[in-house]
């Protein structure tokens, strides 16, 4: 379950909460525009969480990963985001060609 103590932890600068639920959380980045759905999943004797991501608000999610904790999955959007604001590099012509 998703405690209030980690909802609080997102809210603030990086992230907007748009909703937050005991098993599930959207979240905007700030940086991007783009949202984020962590999905928990809990088993018997493990936490982790899906990742679903999306970069518009019209846009469906896709899967983007799992993360074995909420700081894990907060890190890797967070690089993702990091990959996106520095741009994608581009295939260099004639890269693997003999």
């Amino acid at each position: 379950m998703i405690t209030k103590e980690e909802i609080k932890e997102l809210e603030g600068n990086y992230f907007e909460v748009l909703q937050a639920g005991a098993f599930a959380i959207t979240l905007k980045s700030k940086n991007t525009g783009h949202y984020w759905h962590l999905l928990e999943r809990e088993y018997p004797s493990f936490r982790h969480f899906a990742i679903y991501h999306k970069h518009n608000a019209a846009d469906a999610y896709h899967a983007q990963g799992t993360a074995c904790n909420l700081a894990t999955a907060v890190s890797g959007i967070m690089s993702h985001d990091e990959f996106q604001m520095n741009g994608r590099k581009k295939d260099r012509k004639g890269k693997g060609k003999i």
